[in-house]
């Protein structure tokens, strides 16, 4: 059944319609379906051993007034970072040459590159902690949405997100992207 699986993650993965991280998660899943010595542990399952525990309050961001909190800063105290970095609303960090495409391209990490969850979906304002798991208290608000999607440094760097996504993975169809993968929304 893996063999099949593979397949079908490889034929998905070729024409687009998943990106990178989701095709070595199945084949993660394969692999360890075809394990009848439980050598392998469930992939399905995250590891949180190495990686920072955290409450849901610890990623609350008390000060929802856009006047209190500056709407952008830029990483110039690390010039030797390999990826291009911006640093939004103070705590969604964007970042070019991500290689990762869920759950958009682009989309924000919580303060910083290196920490995995959680996610930010900047077209939807949808914030998730695992895959498929989406935790609604920290969804943006639509102001939030509105100065995210007004800033051109912002839209600039999507931009180029895009495109380097783009050149590192041509087969991706961009599935969200109704109009063109380079229109991005106006939030008005």
């Amino acid at each position: 059944m893996s063999q099949y699986i593979k397949l079908l993650s490889d034929i998905s993965f070729m024409t687009g319609l998943i990106g990178y991280p989701e095709y070595i998660e199945r084949c993660e899943v394969a692999d360890w379906l075809e394990d009848s010595g439980n050598h392998i542990s469930d992939p399905r399952i995250s590891n949180e051993d190495n990686e920072e525990s955290h409450s849901e309050d610890d990623y609350r961001d008390d000060s929802h007034e856009i006047e209190e909190r500056p709407s952008k800063s830029s990483n110039p105290g690390n010039d030797d970072s390999p990826w291009l970095e911006l640093l939004m609303m103070n705590q969604w960090m964007f970042t070019i040459g991500d290689e990762d495409c869920y759950p958009s391209v682009p989309h924000g990490h919580f303060q910083k590159k290196t920490r995995k969850w959680p996610k930010l979906n900047p077209y939807t304002g949808r914030v998730f902690t695992d895959v498929h798991k989406e935790n609604a208290g920290m969804r943006l608000k639509k102001r939030d949405m509105r100065e995210l999607w007004s800033d051109p440094d912002f839209i600039g760097h999507c931009r180029k997100q895009v495109l380097w996504y783009s050149d590192f993975a041509p087969s991706y169809g961009f599935p969200r992207a109704r109009r063109g993968k380079l229109i991005f929304p106006k939030w008005r």
